[in-house]
């Protein structure tokens, strides 16, 4: 097995972190494309789960392709994570993947193939979550049987072991502009991941105007944050009103079971600037008028004997 992580470390950090993986299929398209891009398993320990990864040769010609199977681990308060190639451990998931292909064949032009993959779980596997990546190099075949470096290409696998699990965390900070002047608001939670498993934390942020009314509120977008891992979580309030004045604005987060263990609360200030310019342009032109008016208009008073 291939255990070039260096070479893809910095690209599939960038995938990871989206989950949308854009850049990941612009970069395949020069060679290999796959389906899924991430796997998630929950897994019993002495079980196994088992299914398919498509792959199709999206290149202009014959390429080599060899398949390699390594570990990441996040890195502790941040989003990033580091391929390892083998993880500490009595067992990894680098030793749970069984991959049933040749590890190395030749892949026709314009060709796709079902790779069917097994994650065996052993008896002995540690409770919580664990990481690994399947890669898949293309090289291409240059005449006379020359090869040529290509690219590569990964599934990210997630597996759960259930067990003295917990799904904990904590919000480090609660964002939003102090100034809006229109009925769109953006906001910015940074959550931190302190239990022992990945998941997807959620929420909702409630908005109160300066009288303690609540207005509105967002739902937090839910993306996987992986244990000791800090990530950045969005959400967004439309309202079709005006907005004016000082409003509160209080974020909790909770886990996968809806138990809630996150809060935080921050301010903004409104003021609807169109209307306000309209308002002092306004203004200006009474001003201006009632001056006009007062050098153009003369009052005499005459006093008859």
């Amino acid at each position: 097995m291939n255990q070039n992580s260096l070479f893809l470390a910095p690209v599939i950090t960038v995938l990871f972190f989206g989950f949308a993986f854009s850049d990941f299929a612009e970069a395949a398209s020069t060679g290999l494309t796959i389906q899924p891009i991430k796997i998630s398993e929950t897994i019993e320990p002495s079980n196994s789960k088992s299914g398919v990864i498509t792959l199709s040769n999206a290149s202009s010609q014959d390429v080599k392709v060899d398949i390699s199977v390594e570990d990441f681990v996040p890195t502790s308060g941040s989003s990033n994570i580091n391929f390892v190639g083998r993880a500490q451990g009595n067992t990894t998931v680098r030793d749970w993947i069984e991959i049933d292909s040749p590890e190395s064949f030749v892949f026709e032009n314009g060709a796709a193939r079902d790779i069917r993959y097994t994650i065996n779980a052993p008896e002995n596997a540690e409770p919580g979550s664990h990481f690994g990546v399947i890669f898949f190099k293309a090289t291409e075949i240059k005449d006379g049987g020359q090869l040529k470096i290509g690219t590569r290409v990964g599934v990210l696998v997630f597996v759960t072991i259930p067990g003295s699990q917990l799904q904990s965390g904590r919000v480090l900070d609660f964002k939003a502009p102090f100034f809006v002047k229109d009925p769109n608001v953006s906001f910015l939670i940074s959550f931190e991941n302190t239990g022992n498993v990945h998941f997807e934390p959620k929420g909702k942020v409630k908005i109160k105007n300066i009288f303690g009314k609540e207005v509105g509120e967002a739902d937090v977008s839910g993306q996987a944050v992986l244990p000791t891992g800090v990530r950045d979580l969005n959400a967004s309030w439309s309202t079709k009103g005006l907005l004016f004045g000082r409003y509160t604005a209080s974020v909790v987060i909770s886990d996968s079971s809806g138990a809630e263990f996150g809060a935080k609360e921050t301010h903004f200030y409104a003021f609807p600037l169109e209307y306000g310019l309209w308002f002092v342009g306004l203004i200006v032109f009474i001003f201006l008028f009632l001056k006009f008016i007062k050098g153009k208009i003369h009052i005499s008073v005459s006093v008859t004997k």
